[in-house]
């Protein structure tokens, strides 16, 4: 996973990197990390996709955090943004530039650890993924951010997507496996969701893309942690 740091500091951007070395080593995940001084020069190679993650700092030489990520939001609006401060006041208007968060000088290793878990899982429910089901006329290509849930009727898949739906065989845990990693979540024995699609969860009821299905009871704990823990970052 890229990561990207920007802060003027060199021992916050030094903290940081070795706090992603000893995180990776904990979870078994490997971090690239690279560091920009200011951000007119990240700003000025930045790719789409190129991160992550990125870690901004609000107080910066030249242009600042917050005017750096409204530029950054021009050319992304998905990349994953959290902001350095020492003052947690300026990290508020981190909402008018969808800022996932903010962590705060001096870093301790806890708190990072919080906010990079979160910071990992919306990063991983964001990312996009292709893939290919096999039709009775032949194969169709669909990505994950299109899909808004899968139903299993017998031996029928039906993916619900955006703006149409497919049906093809096969079996919903062999789906559940393929689509782990990029925010799905089974809510019962027919139903394998996309988070990013879920609009409300009232008791058993769960709004999917103004579709209304049923969370089922023995599934009904485990989904709403799986979906806490997916957008808020909450413990396993």
């Amino acid at each position: 996973m890229n990561i990207a740091v920007i802060d003027d500091d060199v021992s916050t951007a030094a903290n940081l990197t070795d706090y992603f070395r000893q995180y990776g080593a904990q979870v078994g995940m490997e971090f690239h990390v690279r560091h920009f001084a200011d951000a007119e020069r990240f700003l000025a190679s930045y790719r789409v996709s190129e991160f992550s993650i990125i870690f901004m700092d609000i107080e910066l030489p030249g242009i600042s955090g917050i005017e750096a990520a409204h530029r950054l939001r021009y050319k992304d609006s998905a990349v994953v943004l959290l902001f350095i401060t020492r003052m947690a006041q300026y990290a508020q208007k981190g909402y008018e530039v969808d800022a996932l968060d903010y962590i705060v000088k001096p870093l301790r290793y806890a708190d990072f650890c919080l906010k990079v878990k979160k910071a990992i899982n919306v990063a991983r429910a964001r990312e996009t993924q292709s893939i290919a089901v096999q039709t009775g006329s032949g194969a169709i290509c669909m990505t994950t951010d299109k899909i808004m849930f899968v139903e299993v009727m017998g031996h029928q898949l039906r993916f619900h997507l955006v703006d149409d739906v497919i049906e093809v065989r096969g079996t919903l845990a062999d789906i559940e496996k393929r689509l782990q990693g990029y925010g799905f979540l089974r809510c019962n024995n027919c139903y394998l969701v996309n988070a990013k699609f879920v609009n409300w969860v009232r008791g058993y009821d769960i709004d999917v893309g103004g579709q209304v299905l049923k969370i089922s009871h023995p599934r009904h704990r485990q989904f709403m942690k799986d979906f806490m823990n997916l957008y808020a970052g909450g413990n396993k």
